[in-house]
């Protein structure tokens, strides 16, 4: 954990806030799998017992894929400065700088929108560890539901400020329509879920 954070902190463009982003997503599942975990085995929970293994079953995965999108962020992006600093003297140069530039914004547009999916299916897990986890663990629960919000938008700033530099307008449509979707989805959940929270306290 030092060294991640050391590594965010340092004065290099990456890791950066995509993957912080991911880190936070992953953060709030393990949470969310706290919760869940909490109530298994446990008195007043024999009913959702079935429910609580598959969560947590979904949970797991969700978790690995976002622990990836840390690394995965941070070399899709070092791969656009990495295109940044290709030469341009002559014609042929340019071309091909232009182009490795327009592969490399879009693999880092790719990335956080999925890192943007991973969470929305967080914030899944943590709406449904609130209302069927350990209720001793509600703030728990709220931690998840932030961290899950947090990401999402942090994640959306970087498909948008990617998508400004790319010139396939069928993929910048596409991108910013999904983006789009998948606020108004996190909104929704975010709310539907801070409310059985809010309940509680």
């Amino acid at each position: 954990m030092e060294e991640f954070l050391a590594s965010v902190a340092s004065p290099t463009p990456t890791p950066g806030g995509g993957s912080v982003s991911a880190l936070a997503g992953a953060l709030s599942v393990a949470l969310s799998r706290m919760v869940g975990g909490l109530a298994v085995g446990k008195k007043g929970y024999e009913a959702v017992e079935r429910e609580l293994a598959q969560l947590e079953a979904k949970a797991r995965k969700t978790q690995v894929r976002l622990e990836a999108l840390v690394g995965e962020d941070q070399r899709a992006y070092d791969s656009v400065i990495a295109a940044m600093h290709m030469p341009k003297s002559t014609d042929r140069e340019k071309v091909a700088r232009v182009e490795a530039m327009q592969a490399a914004y879009r693999r880092a547009t790719e990335v956080p929108l999925e890192t943007m999916e991973r969470c929305v299916e967080a914030l899944e897990i943590a709406e449904a560890a609130a209302k069927k986890g350990n209720r001793g663990a509600t703030t728990d629960v709220a931690v998840a539901i932030l961290l899950a919000e947090a990401a999402i938008r942090g994640a959306s700033l970087n498909c948008t400020i990617n998508l400004a530099s790319i010139r396939d307008e069928a993929f910048r449509t596409q991108a910013e329509e999904r983006v789009e979707t998948l606020l108004k989805r996190a909104d929704a959940i975010g709310h539907e879920a801070m409310a059985v929270v809010t309940g509680r306290l």
